[in-house]
């Protein structure tokens, strides 16, 4: 096998690719640079755009997530109600939580800020919630491994 790829490596050592056309390189050069040119002009446009559209997002966050407190606030199943296509009560309830422990260690002692021995554990877990629409009878299972660091103070009698 190794012989194999000797042989095969030589060969492609020996391979020389072959002169291009000549007026290839005339036709080309231009191209590039007007690509050249505009991907410079795209970079100062993405460099702009972004930190301008982050800013505006940030700004205008608060004042949506208000209104939509205050419009579900006022009449919960109202507003549902108002939009097309809702439905005023929801389709999907969860049904089923399951917490299942797949691993835990000890990671031994520690000690805290105001010099308390204490145990540090982690511990995974997966969180299964089961959903299901009553109507339909339609379900739906949403599955997230989730990791609990715990440090339980020890205490000395």
């Amino acid at each position: 096998m190794d012989d194999e790829l000797q042989t095969i490596e030589a060969e492609l050592k020996r391979l020389r690719p072959i002169a291009p056309a000549r007026g290839v390189a005339k036709r080309i050069e231009p191209q590039l640079a007007r690509r050249a040119g505009r991907s410079r002009r795209a970079y100062w446009l993405w460099a702009v755009t972004l930190p301008a559209a982050a800013a505006v997002a940030v700004l205008l966050w608060p004042s949506a997530r208000r209104d939509a407190i205050e419009r579900t606030s006022e009449n919960p199943i109202a507003a549902t109600a108002a939009e097309p296509g809702m439905v005023s009560e929801p389709a999907l309830r969860p049904v089923a939580v399951e917490n299942v422990l797949y691993a835990a260690q000890d990671e031994g002692l520690v000690t805290l800020a105001d010099g308390t021995p204490a145990r540090r554990q982690r511990l995974s877990y997966v969180d299964t919630i089961t959903w299901r629409d009553s109507r339909t009878n339609a379900s739906l299972r949403w599955t997230v491994p989730r990791e609990e660091v715990r440090v339980v103070p020890i205490f000395f009698q």
